[in-house]
């Protein structure tokens, strides 16, 4: 009995450990579902409260323009009348009637008929006067029916005024205007709200861009309508609501009614901060942040476990592959703190991959280091017996009996020298496989100017770096040498001037590079050894080196210099194909 117990606890206790155990007791705590719920429908809620509370601006918006739409209907159901009268014609009695219309009717400045031809003669003043110019009587008489327009200074009343225009027909076709004006001042009046008494601010307009009115008076319109939009393009948003900034950049919330057909319209905000009934936005908010919290803990408690049981353990396991894959062996075997079962295992896989690749790393450093002894070796065995063949033949040549054997036997030693010197360069470079062209032929040219002298030569030399693999050291190096060895024999200088001879190593625009050695011309300096008369063996050879460099080999002459060129690419390593 007690050791099934011992098994059930240890089968519970590896269950509970495991990660997905873990995290199905996390998200169980979370309450996520009901915190989804909660947020959602706390914020359908919020959805319909703000629509209520546009409505109640838009409503409250031809509320407060009340007093205008009644001036203003009233001031059009008097036009209307006048435009019905069939006295329009008289002269005389259209005066009279005009006059005493506009003296009984307190909000009316001036009454009066406009023929189409605009010289009105019948007003409630009594002058006649032409109007034919003017561009309101113009847009009255092309309106095709009532419309209302602003004028900052009336044509007649010499005031600002609201002008209200309807057309009168005879057998149906257009006579005239009757158009009555209305003291501004009349409009003027505090716009006023009884929901939003010092929350609301409104602007009556034309459908041509005119203010009417305004809370705290005309010259306050600016500041009251919304920077982004014109009182043109407002005119297109009527019957709407929209969120907008003042032009002192004070955020609130706009709606557009109709008051008077097409022709007049209103406009009323209230600063978004608030509520429809006026309190602040953070009171508004209370009812959706309650249950964002609640969803938030279950997140906060989720995130932490998490962090716990998973992001730590994959934080550390990250940390200890990086450094692993740098190369840096400290901290190993990796130990989790408390993980669970899943990444327990994680830990001893990677334990034993750290250790199979730390041994497979170490023996092969070890085969890398037998093999750069082995190659070092190699060169510098090829080195010595190079020299000592070279050697040879410098004591050979000590025995020879003339000059021309000696100048030969004396080409085969530099030949040889020269690669000596490429395989003493190999095993002296750290990575064994490459030579710095500018070392390389640096020593050559040293090398040939130690074995042929010639008096006053200067030998200038411009190499640029270039690593090289042996296939292409070799023939470049035995290329300069018997160039070298050539130019020398050719040397001169014109009478007054010292002889020369350059070197350049230099990349071209297409990324190949040039060998080229240059040599003044003149009478040919005296040399310390004689030509060999070996028919043009240092020729073919330099024709042998450049088809193994796959280079292209040209010479240009003039009356001053000689000189060679060599065009080639840099090539890989090939290994070489049994």
């Amino acid at each position: 009995m007690p050791d099934k117990v011992k098994t059930l606890l240890e089968t519970y206790g590896t269950i509970a450990n495991r990660l997905s155990f873990r995290l199905f007791l996390l998200m169980t705590l979370a309450l996520f579902p009901l915190g989804v719920i909660a947020v959602y429908q706390t914020d359908k809620v919020l959805d319909e409260t703000e629509r209520l509370r546009r409505n109640a601006l838009f409503f409250e918006t031809s509320s407060a323009a009340r007093d205008e739409r009644e001036l203003i209907q009233q001031t059009l159901g008097s036009a209307h009348g006048l435009a019905a009268l069939s006295i329009l014609d008289d002269t005389p009695t259209c005066r009279r009637v005009m006059r005493d219309f506009a003296d009984t009717n307190a909000h009316i400045a001036f009454a009066g008929y406009i023929p189409v031809d605009g010289f009105m003669e019948c007003g409630s003043q009594g002058d006649a006067m032409d109007l034919s110019d003017s561009d309101r009587v113009r847009k009255a008489l092309k309106a095709g029916g009532p419309s209302v327009d602003v004028s900052p200074n009336g044509a007649v009343t010499q005031q600002p005024v609201l002008l209200v225009f309807h057309p009168t027909y005879t057998d149906r076709e257009l006579s005239g205007v009757v158009a009555l004006s209305v003291p501004l001042r009349l409009a003027e009046r505090d716009l006023k709200s009884r929901l939003f008494q010092h929350e609301l601010r409104v602007v009556t307009f034309t459908n041509q861009g005119q203010v009417i009115s305004a809370t705290g008076g005309r010259d306050a319109a600016d500041t009251i309508l919304p920077s982004d939009y014109s009182l043109e393009d407002l005119k297109q948003r009527v019957g709407t609501t929209f969120s907008g900034t003042t032009q002192s950049g004070e955020k609130r919330i706009f709606a557009v009614a109709g008051i008077f057909q097409d022709q007049v319209s209103v406009i009323a905000s209230w600063p978004a901060t608030t509520t429809a009934w006026g309190g602040a936005v953070s009171q508004y908010a209370a009812n959706l942040l309650f249950p964002f919290l609640i969803w938030a803990l279950g997140l906060g408690v989720a995130f932490f476990e998490l962090r716990r049981v998973v992001i730590r353990h994959v934080r550390e396991l990250r940390s200890a592959m990086r450094k692993f894959a740098l190369g840096q062996r400290d901290g190993f075997p990796l130990q989790l703190k408390n993980p669970p079962e899943e990444f327990a295992e994680a830990e001893r896989a990677f334990n034993r991959m750290a250790i199979l690749i730390n041994e497979s790393e170490t023996r092969q450093a070890k085969d890398l280091k037998d093999k750069e002894v082995l190659l070092r070796e190699v060169h510098h065995r090829v080195k010595n017996n190079l020299q000592m063949i070279a050697s040879i033949m410098n004591m050979q040549s000590r025995s020879a009996q003339t000059p021309e054997a000696k100048f030969m036997l004396a080409s085969l030693q530099r030949r040889v020298n020269g690669l000596a010197m490429l395989h003493r360069t190999l095993y002296t470079t750290p990575d064994l496989l490459t030579i710095e062209a500018d070392d390389l032929l640096e020593a050559v040219v040293k090398d040939i100017s130690t074995m042929m002298t010639v008096p006053g030569l200067k030998i200038e030399r411009d190499i640029a770096p270039l690593p090289l693999y042996p296939d292409q050291a070799v023939p470049l190096s035995m290329l300069l040498a018997e160039a070298l060895t050539n130019t020398m024999k050719y040397v001169g200088a014109k009478e007054g001037e010292k002889p020369y001879i350059r070197v350049t190593l230099t990349q071209e625009e297409d990324d190949r590079y040039k060998l080229s050695v240059i040599n003044s011309k003149g009478p040919v300096m005296p040399q310390s050894v004689p030509d060999d008369g070996s028919s043009g063996l240092g020729t073919k050879l330099m024709q042998a080196f450049v088809s193994q460099l796959e280079g292209e080999q040209s010479t240009i002459e003039d009356e001053t210099s000689f000189a060679l060129h060599v065009l080639f690419e840099q090539k890989e390593f090939e290994a070489i194909k049994s």
